[in-house]
């Protein structure tokens, strides 16, 4: 069944909600999350800037309504999360003043606690403008990687999922080359045309079973390797993060962190790697997780690359864990663009049939989710 978002008909004025907004990034990544600490404090979070035309109109106008951004949080440095960032710090919006700290995994930025040696030749664009602009002494985060926890006010916990050190050891031995290849995408393609249906490739049920290997292993796909994925815990909602992070590396984090599907990772809302992208999310790493709320962010995707795929919403609803044990709580995939702008990018995703099993609906145009 596909719904329409519902807004919660009554909000208690006594106590305070997480909310996350879910922001229409086009093709990208934009959340801004809203939560508070034990003491009611209130502590906002932007995770990511979307394209450059994010800012235009959505991210810019919540920012003028944000008296302060506690966290803002670059995953990974394709144009797609870092453009809307970029646009904002070259804007009159931006108050470096407003500002708590930034969490990036830098190459060059990192090692300004070390003394004043910065290499202006080599900063990229967005170290640049934090270096002129953003008045970042002491708010840079050490790189953020499994095993490092970056610290929150007490009742705001983190735990990082990816990526590893080795990762970006790797990463900033290619940084040059990585960095001229997001500056080369910078511009946002338009989509001509609709794309053919995705119905073909096959019943949600099978495609759920097929070999769900990724396309490239995680130090062949640096750029997404490299994006920061975290659970986040507030005093109301657990949120798990996932940036454009590769699936074998959130499984082996989470294997290390003592997950299996004996023990899941319980959260109340996953936000789905890389736009839906069916070489992101995998069935060994669902058989991990156990929630009922995923969102997939993206408006069906550019000319290069079309997302979600009908294979990430088979392996959600059908994963073998879910399929074994028969379904027992409905499930809810949301798109925060509507459906039918989706599709016209991305192609037919779903017809009639795919909602008769997996006890499961679809909900677009949903950009504001709280606790159920």
């Amino acid at each position: 069944m596909i719904t329409k978002k519902t807004v919660s008909e009554s909000k208690s004025t006594q106590r305070k909600k997480t909310q996350i907004h879910v922001l229409p990034a086009y093709h990208g990544d934009c959340l801004i999350v809203k939560t508070f600490d034990h003491e009611g404090n209130d502590f906002n979070i932007l995770i990511d800037g979307g394209t450059a035309k994010t800012f235009d109109t959505p991210l810019k106008l919540i920012i003028k309504n944000l008296p302060f951004i506690d966290i803002v949080v670059l995953t990974h440095i394709d144009s797609d999360h870092i453009g809307g960032l970029i646009k904002f710090v070259k804007s009159d919006s931006f108050n470096a003043d407003k500002i708590g700290q930034y969490w990036f995994n830098s190459k060059n930025i990192k090692f300004i606690s070390a003394g004043e040696n910065i290499s202006y030749e080599q900063a990229k664009t967005f170290e640049q403008l934090l270096i002129d602009k953003g008045a970042i002494k002491n708010k840079w985060s050490d790189d953020v990687y499994v095993g490092k926890m970056p610290s929150l006010p007490q009742g705001l916990e983190i735990e990082v999922l990816s990526p590893t050190n080795e990762v970006l050891t790797k990463l900033n031995e290619h940084w040059p080359e990585i960095s001229d290849d997001y500056k080369d995408k910078l511009q946002d393609i338009t989509i001509s045309g609709i794309k053919p249906s995705q119905l073909g490739r096959g019943k949600l049920e099978d495609l759920a079973l097929a070999d769900d290997t990724p396309d490239k292993t995680i130090l062949a796909d640096l750029a997404n390797s490299s994006s920061i994925a975290f659970v986040l815990r507030t005093p109301d909602l657990s949120i798990l993060l996932l940036g454009d992070s590769h699936p074998c590396l959130i499984q082996q984090s989470m294997r290390m962190a003592d997950y299996s599907t004996e023990k899941k990772l319980k959260v109340d809302i996953v936000k789905v790697s890389h736009h839906g992208s069916k070489n992101n999310t995998t069935n060994d790493v669902l058989d991990m997780i156990e929630c009922d709320r995923f969102i997939i962010s993206t408006n069906g995707g550019n000319s290069k690359h079309t997302h979600p795929d009908r294979e990430t919403i088979a392996r959600i609803i059908h994963h073998p864990e879910r399929t074994r044990l028969k379904y027992p709580s409905t499930r809810k995939i949301y798109l925060n663009y509507p459906i039918a702008t989706v599709e016209e990018k991305a192609g037919k995703l779903l017809d009639k049939e795919d909602f008769t099993t997996g006890n499961w609906e679809l909900i677009d145009s949903a950009n504001l989710l709280e606790h159920e």
